[in-house]
């Protein structure tokens, strides 16, 4: 963890985490590698990342809220043209903070922006019903997600942003109790309801006891190749993506559809349940593979659907969120499986490569890509903690 800590440099105003301490990704601020990274180095003690993530961006907000989500030490923010805005984690980042440090001052200095940098999402990444889309595949961090990367821009509203959204809307309103903004507070409870029941009504598919994402242009979920009626075998799962995981990660649903949902699918071999993790997609999709494919793109660049493969390979951050949906949803001994598989796969990259990788083969556990990749894989070694103590650094965002 010393190795990625970084002080203010160029264009990058305050202390940083790098991605990496290897050639790649050495000199740029990335929203969510940054916000998880930064979750670890609080439950270390250091929980000024958390600010210092929030503070780089907010720099560089736009009077509209339009908050960048790259900042490179050269070139200032990038990608402000497509657009990109900082993925839903701030707020989250805020509310953990302030709980562990009582900073309310600093709180009530940037709540006003937060506000403006998550209304955004409502201004530009709004669609049908509330629900929110990526503008375009990658923004979501999730590269060649299947969802989105083989349909056209602003086609498709996944789970991933809705999930993330729905947890933005909780943590702002927990921000602003804590800051003793009642009305805020108020304004943000009601958003999170209603996010939470839009999403259940249009996402929550019934017929395969799934969350799904939703095809913008008939309404549809985008789950299988076709609806009618739904087959039986070729195509039947062929966009069951670990992203249409994300609201149990943000525990949008009820106790017996959670459930369903996680016996079903997430416990299962057939899908996505690996002897080294979750896999990033079914693996009785038509789609799954474990190619080796990653930043930066060695087989071109057209919608970055040759980078980072979400197709198949097991990747740390997934088994974080899986590992706590386990657990909320009353899975302990399978969570506890999965905090082994976690750690397992990690100490083999480092035998076999000497660091982390980007991703790992979900069907042998070697890693795939990007050596010395840090990031979100710091979070793998703090799943046994969260067991053994009972106690998670997201609590204070779900109120618990």
């Amino acid at each position: 963890m010393p190795r990625i800590e970084r002080p203010p440099m160029g264009k990058i105003l305050f202390p940083w985490i790098s991605v990496t301490a290897g050639e790649h990704y050495a000199s740029t601020i990335y929203t969510w590698d940054f916000h998880h990274a930064a979750m670890r180095f609080a439950i270390g003690g250091k929980p000024q990342y958390l600010r210092f993530l929030v503070d780089n961006l907010l720099a560089y907000q736009q009077a509209d809220g339009h908050t960048p989500h790259v900042v490179n030490v050269d070139r200032g923010p990038r990608f402000l043209d497509v657009p990109s805005h900082a993925q839903p984690f701030l707020l989250q980042a805020a509310m953990m903070y302030v709980h562990q440090t009582d900073d309310s001052a600093w709180g009530n200095s940037v709540f006003p922006k937060l506000i403006k940098y998550v209304d955004y999402y409502d201004k530009v990444y709004s669609t049908a019903y509330g629900l929110k889309r990526w503008r375009t595949n990658w923004l979501g961090g999730v590269d060649n997600d299947v969802v989105t990367a083989f349909l056209p821009p602003d086609s498709v509203a996944s789970c991933d942003i809705n999930g993330w959204v729905y947890m933005e809307l909780l943590a702002g309103k927990k921000l602003a109790e804590r800051l003793e903004r009642a009305s805020e507070a108020e304004a943000f409870d009601r958003r999170a309801k209603a996010h939470r029941r839009i999403v259940n009504e249009k996402m929550w598919f019934d017929e395969v006891k799934s969350y799904s994402a939703y095809r913008l242009c008939d309404g549809r979920p985008l789950f299988a190749y076709t609806f009618d009626p739904l087959p039986q075998g070729v195509g039947e799962f062929a966009f069951q993506a670990g992203t249409n995981l994300m609201p149990l990660y943000a525990r949008m649903a009820d106790r017996q559809s959670g459930r369903e949902m996680i016996q079903k699918y997430v416990l299962s071999e057939k899908h996505f349940w690996s002897p080294y993790g979750i896999r990033t997609l079914s693996r009785a999709s038509e789609y799954f593979n474990n190619a080796v494919w990653g930043n930066p793109s060695r087989f071109g660049d057209y919608r970055r659907m040759t980078e980072s493969n979400w197709q198949g390979p097991v990747w740390i951050p997934l088994n974080y969120f899986v590992f706590h949906a386990l657990r909320h949803y009353g899975f302990e001994a399978e969570a506890r499986v999965l905090a082994d598989r976690s750690v397992d796969v990690l100490a083999n990259s480092l035998a076999v490569m000497g660091s982390f990788s980007e991703n790992f083969d979900s069907e042998t556990g070697r890693p795939l890509y990007a050596s010395h990749y840090t990031s979100w894989n710091l979070l793998g070694d703090t799943m046994h903690d969260d067991l053994d103590s009972g106690k998670w650094i997201m609590n204070s965002v779900f109120g618990n």
